[in-house]
């Protein structure tokens, strides 16, 4: 892997890590957290949040 794709792999995942954070805050746990931010984005207000719940 270059030096290039390298550091674009570190920012992806640091911008993933970003938005996994705001659903932890929310109730999710870490692994639930990365793949809310896949399946719904990030989450938005105190509606219900399908992606935490039990």
């Amino acid at each position: 892997m270059s030096k290039g794709w390298g550091w674009w792999f570190l920012a992806g995942f640091a911008v993933w890590t970003f938005f996994a954070v705001q659903w932890t805050e929310v109730g999710c746990d870490y692994p639930e957290a990365y793949l809310a931010v896949i399946r719904f984005g990030t989450p938005e207000g105190l509606e219900f949040l399908p992606a935490c719940a039990g």
